[in-house]
């Protein structure tokens, strides 16, 4: 056993200039209560109640007029008031034979914000266990003598889980310690994760962390335990990269919402399992074709074209398609990345889909050349497809329609079924997601035309104006109350709340058992909110 490093923050006494010790420690009421902040301040011993903190930057005490500032620094903040707020921590990195620890011994404090009273620990400790010969990360949480958290870190879910769960997570890397050097010890640590690694035959790695300071410390600690985990993989911008944090850059680069469920536990059983490099696993995984063009291709950015891609017909249209996918995702430094982005994502959603839609009835012309110059073109085929209804679907089948005609007959064919019924293209999944029973209400998405007609005529209302644009995107919600009546009806918009209106347009708040029961319901089925016709209740 050798220490190579060791770091201390804070000492027993108030004083962030000289010891680095914060000076204020606030808590955000749990969910249900957002707005509401407990606040202690360590200069004069006071505690205080807020319900506003503009931009969160800096803190006046009530009690004594003393000004606080910097989260991470004189400022020690959480979300969770369940978590253990540090304000002295003796840090060191300890190594063994085949695995090194990174040991966490600290004083803290944690707000009991239903009674309204602070609860002080001593002696709290944490370790992450960076275990080289078996290729593995833990992490546990010992207060009084007790093991309250553990759990296998080293995956890039890491950094949502742990999050205000270890100290590490409180502390800004730009601040004033105690002794040691924060840069220094993550440099050692890295450095003798290398050698370790070395002597087991593996090439030695590059995987030091930029981007946001006030999550590097936290950052930088779990990515050196994936990477004990993944020892080839490429590295995750834990602390964000450009403009973007982690959270968005999983959002609108990885494109996280695509990938399999936990994929990358199953990547990890794989590489066990089959004695698999990193990126054969992912491959596998991902259902990709283990050939030197996509091994030569394949980053976390592009995993995405590349599963819609080979999602194509043909290896020769999919290996044509990403490429064609890759160039057209916009930058990440764009301003308006995040419409852009989503832009993107429905596009090579709707080419893959028009093409497995016709590639049978039109394989012999269908080749990526020709659809790559109208992609738009076919997209909007795509649509006026997914309107027609089943006649018109068996006239197609019937007549002989050269696809550079497609959607000028669909135009047509579309148009004059008016009359007919439709049925709303909604994924059985997302109306079973609509469904709900809220305070005696049901919430149900509507399916079809007529249902679409009647709840019109019912509420008084021109929402029959967008049957159009029913379908994927956009969901009608219909409001019924327990006699049976239909109450209100809800615009949903790309998981958002658009319009919510009561008989001939009037807003939901304006009845507050409707407007109550809308609130829950949008919580309950994971929807957001963006009209002012639902208040929010106190």
């Amino acid at each position: 056993m050798r220490k190579i490093a060791e770091c201390c923050i804070g000492a027993r006494v108030p004083g962030y200039q000289r010891y680095g010790t914060p000076t204020v420690f606030v808590a955000e009421k749990a969910s249900g209560y957002s707005g509401i902040y407990y606040a202690y301040c360590d200069i004069c011993g006071g505690m205080f109640k807020f319900n506003r903190w503009y931009r969160r930057i800096s803190l006046i005490c009530p009690c004594c007029g003393r000004k606080h500032t910097g989260i991470g620094r004189e400022i020690m903040f959480t979300t969770d008031d369940r978590s253990i707020l540090p304000y002295r921590l003796y840090m060191t990195v300890i190594e063994f034979k085949d695995k090194i620890e990174v040991r966490l011994t600290y004083d803290g404090m944690r707000f009991d914000c239903e009674k309204e009273k602070i609860e002080w620990y001593k002696n709290v400790k944490e370790v992450f266990a960076l275990n080289i010969k078996d290729e593995r990360a833990d992490w546990k949480q010992i207060v009084e003598g007790l093991v309250v958290g553990e759990t296998a870190i080293g995956y890039y879910t890491d950094v949502k889980e742990m999050w205000q769960k270890t100290a590490l997570s409180f502390f800004h890397y730009r601040r004033i310690i105690k002794s040691g050097n924060l840069t220094i010890l993550l440099r050692k640590l890295r450095a003798c994760i290398n050698q370790h690694m070395v002597n087991k035959g593996y090439s030695r790695k590059a995987f030091y962390l930029q981007g946001n300071e006030s999550c590097r410390l936290y950052g930088s600690v779990l990515a050196i335990a994936r990477k004990v985990r993944f020892w080839d993989a490429p590295v995750m911008p834990y602390n964000g990269i450009g403009r973007l944090s982690f959270k968005e850059w999983k959002e609108y680069r990885l494109k996280e919402q695509h990938l399999p469920e936990n994929w990358e536990i199953h990547v990890e059983k794989i590489m066990k399992k089959e004695g698999m490099s990193y990126q054969q696993a992912v491959l596998q995984v991902l259902g990709l074709p283990n050939t030197s063009f996509v091994r030569r291709n394949l980053t976390y950015e592009n995993i995405f074209a590349f599963m819609h891609a080979y999602s194509l017909p043909t290896l020769a249209m999919a290996n044509e398609a990403s490429k064609t996918f890759i160039s057209m995702e916009p930058p990440v430094d764009r301003r308006n990345i995040y419409w852009n982005i989503d832009t993107y994502k429905q596009k090579v959603m709707q080419i893959c889909k028009f093409i497995r839609t016709f590639y049978a009835q039109y394989m012999s012309v269908m080749t990526w050349k020709h659809i790559a110059g109208k992609i738009d073109l076919y997209i909007d085929t795509l649509r006026l497809w997914e309107c027609a209804d089943k006649i018109t679907k068996r006239e197609f089948c019937k007549a002989d329609v050269p696809l550079s005609h497609l959607h000028d007959w669909l135009s047509v064919a579309v148009a004059r079924q008016d009359d007919r019924e439709v049925i709303f293209c909604i994924s059985e999944k997302l109306k079973q997601s609509l469904r709900k029973n809220i305070n005696g209400y049901n919430f149900k998405c509507i399916e079809r035309k007529s249902e679409l007609k009647k709840a019109a005529i019912e509420l008084k209302n021109c929402s029959v104006g967008y049957s159009r644009r029913i379908g994927s995107h956009v969901q009608i919600v219909v409001v019924v109350n327990k006699e049976g009546k239909l109450t209100a009806m809800l615009e949903v918009r790309e998981h958002t709340i658009c319009q919510a209106k009561l008989f001939a347009n009037d807003e939901v708040y304006k009845n507050v058992s409707v407007n109550k029961a809308c609130i829950a319901y949008a919580r309950s089925a994971g929807l957001t909110c963006n009209t002012c016709d639902i208040e929010a209740m106190d």
